[in-house]
């Protein structure tokens, strides 16, 4: 999508100028009360280029996923901290506009599933899902969860019950293709969560 990003970066203001290596620093998340919001000629330049990123993380960029995610819970008041963000991930499309999506296939699926506990404002956890058949992602996604939880296990809990319906569908579509569906493999890092997601109550007191 090498014209879609051109056309892009022609319609972002003077101030996003530049290269960045990564679409987001480690302060992502981190917002600040006191900045001052933008005026509502940026506010709506702010939406319409979130809204064009968020078309093109769901195709061929999913490097931007997780920055493009949070900008989307930002845009009904965006403040300057806001579009400081904005201007990174425009910066890092700039510098990556020649790195292409290569995508190749192997035997079976794998999925990875991963959160991170109450980063949100509003004490929501974020999520991010990851699918491959051999090489690159044939399937990703990072959101916010809709629910909030009372600690990392449920957030991680969350998230593999949000990623069954993608897996699911993602095994009945290589059955009906006549390709082998092999068990599933869900891969994750928090010991609590895989030990509950193996043994339901047995792996709980309540």
């Amino acid at each position: 999508m090498e014209e879609y990003i051109e056309k892009l970066l022609k319609e972002t203001p003077y101030d996003m100028e530049g290269n960045a290596k990564t679409p987001a620093a480690i302060y992502l998340f981190n917002t600040n009360d006191g900045a001052n919001k933008l005026p509502e000629d940026k506010a709506q330049l702010f939406h319409h280029i979130v809204a064009k990123l968020l078309y093109l993380c769901r195709r061929t960029q999913q490097d931007i996923q997780t920055a493009v995610a949070f900008l989307c819970t930002r845009v009904k008041n965006p403040d300057e901290d806001d579009c400081k963000k904005l201007a990174r991930v425009i910066q890092y499309l700039r510098a990556t506009n020649d790195m292409t999506l290569t995508i190749e296939p192997s035997n079976s699926p794998k999925w990875w599933v991963d959160s991170s506990y109450a980063i949100h404002p509003d004490m929501k956890s974020h999520m991010g899902i990851f699918m491959t058949i051999g090489k690159g992602g044939t399937y990703t996604a990072s959101c916010k969860q809709t629910l909030n939880t009372k600690s990392s296990t449920e957030a991680e809990l969350v998230a593999i019950d949000d990623a069954m319906a993608q897996v699911l569908w993602t095994r009945h579509f290589l059955a009906v293709q006549g390709e082998p569906v092999p068990i599933t493999t869900n891969y994750q890092d928090n010991k609590s969560t895989t030990l509950l997601s193996k043994n339901y109550k047995g792996s709980s007191s309540r």
